[in-house]
């Protein structure tokens, strides 16, 4: 007997151009883009018949019982979280405020700092009652304070924001605006103000087609053993100084920003 879940998941990946699928699982939220509970939710709202999603946020899995666009119920959260013991296994209802609001508070913990979550649709397990519907993702929404709406951050921003304790400082430009500086960032502002429009300039003349995001990794040292890279996607620009030893891992995590 095949597998029915793993043909539906080949399904959906053919069926999208833009979903990416990392071990089986595919991603919905990276780098804070788009915010992770918001995309959590979104996920709910899109189910209709009853599913087992299991969402891994980071490295903590929760299992959840989901039908007709609500959230009926959290099954099972790895880690032995002591927030998640007045949750799991309990039907989510307004006549239980407490209990819906422990899971709030569990959902926006896991989620506030994920830089990546990923959703399986499993069959259903035996949860509950039928009557016991559970609550709608535009009311958890709601109750929780949550924009399903909200226009994703930028990919520099993002990037910028996730991964600013492996830079000692960085300078967000959007529109040639500076939007937000982080760190000792004078060198960094005498850089974009002196060189980098025309290194921009130089960069398109020499790589007219390359216009998507890219990441650029400058020689130049900054002085106690820092060096600088910049980050363009269009008319944003990220300007940052980090420690060499840093490089691999800022590489890596700019590959997989851009999924």
């Amino acid at each position: 007997m095949s597998d029915t879940s793993t043909i539906a998941n080949k399904l959906a990946a053919l069926l999208s151009e833009h979903e990416i699928y990392v071990g089986g699982a595919r991603i919905i939220s990276q780098s804070g883009g788009p915010t992770p509970l918001a995309a959590l939710l979104n996920e709910i709202d899109a189910t209709v018949l009853e599913r087992t999603l299991v969402f891994s946020i980071d490295d903590v899995t929760v299992s959840m019982i989901v039908a007709g666009r609500r959230l009926r119920g959290l099954i099972d959260v790895s880690g032995n979280l002591p927030e998640a013991e007045s949750v799991i296994g309990n039907v989510l209802s307004r006549d239980e405020p407490e209990t819906l609001q422990a899971a709030g508070d569990l959902m926006m913990l896991l989620c506030a700092s994920a830089s990546q979550v990923t959703v399986r649709s499993l069959p259903s397990q035996p949860f509950g009652t039928s009557a016991e519907a559970g609550i709608s993702a535009s009311g958890l929404a709601k109750l929780w304070h949550i924009d399903l709406d909200a226009k994703p951050v930028a990919l520099i921003e993002r990037f910028l924001a996730a991964h600013s304790n492996d830079m000692t400082a960085y300078l967000y430009v959007s529109n040639g605006d500076v939007a937000k500086t982080v760190g000792d960032v004078a060198m960094l502002d005498a850089l974009w103000s002196t060189q980098i429009a025309t290194f921009r300039k130089r960069h398109r003349s020499v790589l007219p087609q390359n216009e998507g995001p890219r990441l650029i990794c400058l020689n130049e040292p900054l002085g106690e053993n820092t060096t600088v890279a910049v980050a363009i996607d269009g008319n944003d620009v990220g300007l940052f100084s980090y420690k060499p030893s840093q490089m691999p891992k800022i590489v890596s995590a700019w590959t997989l920003a851009l999924g």
